[in-house]
């Protein structure tokens, strides 16, 4: 778009499907990269800051992060009674970390992240996102296969209190961390005690997906129970689930969970209370009737019926518009 200096301003543009997306106006590119895994953009952004992108996709925004993280932890960890052991697969930025190491009752978070190119530019670049999380002693950071870790983890009866996927779509090499091997593997890990958390796309423009994803889940947990939430950086609402043999989220009053976070020390929330806990698993009916409909879970055997999935999205670009 042409401005009245004569200059060019440049607009990302990320497609959610072939027919509909949204765009966010950048300025300076700070940073362009190629890891072994993926490429690396952090852009100056009027609304949100510093936004970072890899391969083209929007991931976090210092403007914006809390709206992500916060309702990806904090429902989770105050549903449960005493976490004490966090395991968080992906999210190299470090804001999950930093988000449940504020939990008093958190003793120890192992981070698993298969890029270590993404963490060491987060360490430099993000440190409004993670705020020093990486130098927590209660942090352990592994460099390495996700996948593998959790199946040689359960092998060995390790136990954790809870367990964060924070991964790319399930396209490519991700695609088996969202089959039923896997999360059945992270059952293990939590015992009937613990409680699973991940993103789960969205039932606006992935609704094949999501209703797949809570169907895989459901093949591992009693309980399943997804959450919707607004993230301005993605232009849509999205959507993350709580899973776990025993623990249903949706049985604590908003009082409980204004109790629980000041018993764990919380605070400068930007998004959650007891009450947006509350709201958070209310499902309108057209997402009630996705939840509900019948899906062939996605064993790893079978596990390239995602690619037909996800084909209904676009894959995203950036584009200049100049506009007269």
């Amino acid at each position: 778009m042409s401005g009245s200096g004569g200059g060019e301003e440049r607009f990302l543009i990320e497609t959610l499907t072939p027919h509909f997306g949204h765009f966010a106006r950048v300025g300076k590119l700070l940073y362009e990269g190629q890891t072994e895994f993926q490429k690396i953009e952090l852009f100056e952004s009027p609304q949100f800051g510093k936004a970072l992108r890899l391969d083209n996709v929007f991931q976090t925004s210092v403007g914006d992060e809390y709206f992500y993280h916060e309702m990806m932890v904090h429902p989770a960890l105050i549903a449960h009674p005493n976490p004490e052991s966090v395991l968080i697969i992906g999210a190299g930025d470090g804001g999950m970390a930093e988000e449940a190491l504020k939990h008093n009752t958190v003793r120890r978070v192992v981070m698993v992240e298969i890029d270590g190119q993404v963490v060491e530019f987060s360490k430099k670049y993000l440190e409004e996102i993670h705020r020093g999380a990486f130098d927590d002693p209660r942090m352990e950071l592994v460099i390495g296969d996700g996948f593998a870790w959790v199946m040689e983890a359960a092998e060995r009866g390790e136990r954790f209190d809870a367990v964060i996927l924070d991964l790319t779509d399930p396209i490519g090499p991700s695609r088996p961390l969202y089959t039923v091997e896997y999360y059945q593997a992270i059952a293990r890990l939590l015992g009937d005690a613990g409680i699973h958390v991940q993103h789960v796309e969205n039932p606006v423009t992935r609704k094949e997906l999501w209703a797949q994803l809570l169907a895989n889940l459901r093949e591992a947990y009693a309980q399943v129970h997804p959450i919707l939430q607004y993230v301005p950086l993605y232009g849509t609402l999205w959507s993350f689930c709580n899973a776990s043999q025993t623990i249903d989220p949706r049985a604590l009053t908003p009082e409980q969970v204004e109790a629980r976070i000041a018993e764990r020390g919380l605070t400068d929330l930007m998004v959650y209370n007891g009450d947006v806990h509350r709201a958070a698993y209310a499902l309108p009916n057209f997402a009630r009737r996705l939840a509900e409909a019948p899906a062939t879970p996605i064993r790893l055997a079978d596990v390239d019926r995602f690619d037909a999935i996800t084909a209904q999205s676009e894959s995203t670009d950036h584009l200049r518009i100049v506009v007269e």
